[in-house]
């Protein structure tokens, strides 16, 4: 059986449980250091905690450290690596390649979208280099997928199937280090692609004027999900480290919902956990932050991946405007409205502009401001009050199923994996004088199974004769049960181990420059020892001057603007090179058509 893991973001403890209990098979947080997301750190105690938590269940609990290191910082991340296999995590996620050098204690590492895992052969040398998983680059198509399992079937692949993108392929975007000094491969991006900029030709007229020109709408993968299974997909991942529990419980239920139902109508397949997950809401993902939203590239060129207007969240559409006057709007809608609702729509300046509900009678809607919308107009609601509560009530339960059988002063208890114990009562037994509805009475009873992490399925009596239990005893007899089953199913959890690394794999290059982010003396060993030349440092080491590629772009401008030039009539002043400003620099765009491929370069 093909075991399918839908692997969902946790921010902290509380994020990774509510996860967990909303369907995932595998959640992703970030420790002390390292992460990718400088804002989302851990304590060793509270991951610890979501480890408990998840191993019971067969959820696995990965840790970011895919930051690239410097020296100095090289035992510290030795010490993390032996902190975290201490306590039981089942992978940790790496971009430094130092880390397959570091890793004495051998946990599973695997590679990070940060590594810019974008062809089969270097696929192919991650997994001889001892790397399981690989997380692939989010630009690719299905059919580069394929092609990507298909060469090298025996390792992992991860993909993304929700949440925001970065513009730029990851691990190569340099953008926010050129303009601000602050990285993405260390961790504290400052997302200059989420600002304005001006799009110029190379006579210097204006084209576009402080538009969000290199803004991606946000990934929803959800058409795709089937084909991303088939073209050999195994992990299934949602971004959003920085997201809300909210966010995370409806996004996780959505894509729980439909791996189930893709289960269910296809053989061969099988969660990678287990557990009955009791949903207490309609997942809805346009519900929650969205910018709007895109396939990217999964079927090839096929939509306008950006939203040059807005980088803030449209939400999801309710409705057209009917009339408009003052602080009153009558919509054509059939979705209801709660006080503190948030609206967005397009104004005649072209950009998103915020209203709040501040009164409903029906379909009129009373307003924070006044506000003259024309009549037509598509309203968004990005913040549903009544959703969000329902959504923080509890929106989720994790169970483990398990069957009970009662006869001769025993009860054994055995969950869906196999795992079974046995009790005996140390009462001496008599029989029941009153035995109307007598198996059903019991079963209700021993299926009080209240704060614990089981539920019942089924139960049997298995005796000839019909005993009396007193109600205490039956819960004496059902708590050290359950006690004994918890703590074998913990017992027999297994850690996977790193494989020995192969460091003779060769290298499928013979020298790297500044994309390959070698910033310390163990990744430029790593390489040195494949006989690669590592002819310049990662750009967060030394930033020399010149003309450098700060991003490779799946997120095409020419394409969003309609003057693509493989398909598009491309309007005169867009016909020579174009260029982007903003406050301080200019930046040259570049077009690699023949791989519908868009590049930005400092222009020093």
């Amino acid at each position: 059986m093909t075991k399918l893991e839908l692997l969902s973001p946790a921010r902290n403890r509380q994020t990774a449980i509510a996860a967990i209990d909303c369907g995932a098979d595998a959640v992703y947080i970030g420790y002390k250091a390292f992460g990718a997301r400088a804002a989302a750190c851990n304590s060793l105690n509270d991951i610890r905690q979501v480890v408990d938590y998840a191993h019971p269940f067969g959820v696995k609990v990965y840790v970011t450290m895919n930051t690239i290191l410097f020296d100095d910082e090289l035992q510290q991340a030795r010490t993390c690596l032996e902190e975290l296999s201490s306590i039981g995590v089942d992978a940790v996620i790496i971009q430094d390649m130092a880390y397959l050098k570091l890793n004495d204690s051998s946990v599973l590492l695997h590679a990070s979208t940060q590594m810019n895992s974008f062809t089969k052969e270097k696929v192919r040398f991650l997994y001889q280099s001892g790397i399981k998983r690989v997380v692939l680059a989010r630009e690719l198509s299905l059919e580069q997928i394929r092609r990507i399992h298909d060469y090298c079937p025996q390792v992992e692949i991860e993909c993304f199937v929700h949440g925001a993108l970065c513009c730029g392929i990851s691990g190569e975007c340099y953008l926010s280090l050129y303009r601000t000094n602050r990285s993405g491969n260390r961790g504290e991006c400052a997302q200059s692609c989420r600002t304005s900029y001006t799009l110029v030709n190379s006579e210097g007229r204006v084209l576009q004027k402080d538009r969000y020109l290199l803004s991606t709408r946000d990934l929803d993968a959800s058409v795709y999900l089937g084909g991303m299974i088939e073209a050999g997909v195994s992990s299934f991942k949602i971004e959003g480290r920085l997201k809300d529990e909210n966010y995370v419980r409806n996004v996780t239920a959505h894509y729980n919902r439909l791996l189930n139902e893709y289960i269910a109508s296809h053989r061969g397949y099988e969660r990678a956990s287990c557990g009955r997950t009791d949903i207490r809401f309609e997942p809805d993902v346009e519900r929650s932050f969205n910018r709007g939203f895109t396939t990217f590239y999964l079927g090839g060129r096929k939509e306008r991946t950006g939203n040059i207007f807005s980088t803030k969240s449209m939400g999801k559409h309710v409705g057209e405007v009917l009339e408009s006057e003052g602080r009153t709007l009558k919509l054509k809608t059939r979705e209801r409205f709660a006080c503190g609702d948030g609206l967005v729509f397009l104004n005649g300046k072209g950009e998103l502009e915020g209203l709040m509900v501040n009164g409903v009678n029906g379909n009129v809607i009373e307003l924070n401001k006044a506000v003259r919308i024309p009549v037509g107009t598509a309203l968004y609601r990005n913040r549903d009050t009544d959703f969000e509560k329902a959504l923080a009530k509890g929106a989720g339960a994790r169970k483990l199923e398990v069957d009970m059988f009662l006869g001769k002063g025993k009860l054994r208890v055995r969950d869906m994996r196999g795992n079974e114990v046995e009790v005996e009562t140390g009462d001496g037994l008599s029989l029941a004088r009153n035995v109307e509805d007598y198996e059903k009475k019991l079963g209700e009873q021993l299926g009080k199974t209240g704060d614990t992490i089981f539920a019942l399925r089924n139960f049997s009596y298995t005796d000839d004769r019909r005993y009396f239990f007193t109600i205490s005893g039956l819960n004496a007899l059902r708590r050290r049960a359950l006690e004994l089953l918890y703590d074998k199913i913990k017992a027999d959890y297994r850690v996977e181990k790193q494989p020995k690394v192969d460091f003779d794999v060769p290298y499928v290059d013979s020298s790297v420059d500044y994309r390959a982010n070698v910033s310390n003396m163990l990744s430029e060993k790593f390489y040195s020892d494949k006989g690669v030349k590592v002819r310049e440092y990662a750009l967060e080491k030394e930033m020399k001057n010149g003309e450098k590629e700060l991003m490779r772009s799946r997120n095409c401008i020419r394409y969003n603007l309609g003057q693509c030039l493989k398909k598009d009539r491309v309007s005169k002043e867009y016909s020579g090179e174009l260029f982007l400003l903003d406050n301080s620099y200019r930046y040259r765009l570049e077009f690699d058509c023949s791989n519908c491929l868009m590049s930005v370069f400092s222009c020093d």
